[in-house]
């Protein structure tokens, strides 16, 4: 039998604290940690979370909603040129992940605001891949399966609706079709809005007048025919065209290039890329999206990571190919200083390309700490920097050498450590109780 077990209260609230989620930080002056446990953004965190995550040095913040928004410009010389690029540089724990989740919040704030005509279309990427197919994977997969479906979709639809040679085809299988204007009545016009909301019910009007076996087979032979001529007078390359059509063929076959598409793995794609993206862009903006941004993280996986230097070597050379060829969309690129210089020495052409405007992520200095504690005390609706004192920030960024993410690990510990100690609405995180709780060595990047 079960005895009685051998923990105290004690045992828990040394190393808990108060049990209770609301009284919990009573003491410290605070709802919740709002630190980041890890020191790392959350890239999953929504919009309005990253908008009140600011960049710490206001230059910073000018500089880089200033690219934006002239990105977001139109050319009056070339409208359909849309290529700027912007490298964003800082060490390891300096905060350019975060920076790149403002951006990314920013634009799609920008997209919902009624008072703007510009609506970007924003993807993050915290993965560029070993290879350019990848990037191009990486892309497909944030816009998603089920979006690429219903984009393509619209687009094949219209373009049918549009065209009378494409519809005296499919016509033929029709009964005699007519338009209902009744409630509760179906209507047979495969033609009809009600009818092109999706690919099912535009499918549906024909299928359900074909009721023999070999006239189903006839029009399912007719109806590929036009969405190969539909995808090829799009893309203009059959093989990236049969791709795209074996994606859609799923809905009424069977599909296995959505994993192949998204992995980078049908390499009958390579060198094509270029043909990819720009299908991919017009589908987007083809949903009332002016412009087409992507924020890639990591970069320095590509010159610094794993790569072979022959690797590097192509990915680069069919990156700056594809950055020649495509020109409809804006990209962010984040790295450290060495993966920017590497990519100097071995690509300087590529280097210029993506570099147009760069952006240095500052280290945490005394008066940015404040600016950093009062951005996270915001979520939890605290004015100020909170339970911490000016000396406490000082002794922060000593110990921290001005990184970041050293930097958020240590308040949120500092918090929870206040939490457990504090017997009183009156203590504060001052230097004293930083030096007493930090230890440099406790927090490996």
């Amino acid at each position: 039998m079960m005895g009685k077990s051998m923990y105290s209260i004690e045992d828990f609230s040394a190393f808990l604290g108060n049990g209770n989620a609301d009284e919990k930080y009573k003491y410290v002056g605070v709802k919740f940690n709002p630190f980041p446990r890890s020191g790392t953004a959350n890239i999953n965190d929504n919009d309005i979370h990253n908008s009140y995550l600011r960049p710490l040095d206001p230059e910073v913040k000018r500089r880089i909603l200033t690219f934006a928004a002239n990105a977001l410009t139109t050319n009056s010389n070339n409208p359909a040129d849309k290529f700027q690029s912007c490298v964003v540089l800082g060490d390891y724990g300096a905060g350019k992940t975060q920076l790149l989740m403002y951006i990314k919040a920013w634009l799609r704030m920008v997209a919902d605001n009624p008072n703007y005509v510009a609506r970007p279309y924003v993807i993050y990427i915290d993965n560029p891949g070993v290879s350019l197919l990848e990037f191009i994977g990486s892309i497909i997969a944030k816009i998603g399966e089920e979006n690429l479906r219903k984009y393509l979709w619209k687009n094949i639809l219209d373009v049918i609706s549009n065209n009378e040679d494409h519809k005296r085809l499919l016509n033929q299988y029709l009964s005699g079709y007519q338009e209902m204007g009744l409630d509760n009545v179906r209507s047979y016009n495969p033609y009809a809005e009600e009818n092109r909301v999706s690919y099912k019910k535009f499918l549906d009007t024909f299928v359900n007048q074909i009721n023999f076996k070999e006239k189903r087979k006839r029009f399912d032979e007719n109806f590929q025919r036009i969405l190969l001529e539909i995808l090829n007078k799009s893309i203009q390359d059959q093989t990236v065209s049969y791709y795209f059509y074996e994606f859609i063929s799923s809905d009424y076959g069977v599909n296995k290039t959505w994993e192949g598409l998204t992995n980078g793995s049908l390499k009958s794609l390579n060198r094509k890329e270029a043909k990819v993206i720009k299908y991919i862009v017009q589908l987007v903006k083809e949903q009332g999206y002016s412009d087409f941004f992507i924020l890639v993280d990591e970069f320095e996986d590509v010159t610094l990571g794993r790569l072979t230097k022959a690797q590097i070597d192509n990915y680069i050379y069919n990156l700056r190919t594809l950055l020649d060829e495509q020109r409809e969309w804006t990209l962010f690129f984040s790295m450290n200083p060495i993966a920017f210089k590497k990519l100097r020495s071995v690509s300087p052409p590529l280097a210029d390309r993506i570099s147009a405007e760069t952006v240095w992520v500052t280290p945490v200095n005394n008066m940015l700490g404040h600016t950093l504690i009062e951005n996270y005390m915001s979520l939890c609706d605290v004015q100020g920097t909170g339970p911490f004192t000016d000396d406490a920030i000082e002794a922060l960024q000593d110990i921290t050498e001005g990184n970041t993410r050293r930097f958020l690990v240590y308040c949120f510990q500092l918090i929870e450590d206040a939490a457990r100690e504090f017997d009183s609405e009156d203590k504060r995180i001052d230097a004293d109780f930083v030096k007493t709780h930090c230890k440099p060595e406790d927090v490996v990047l």
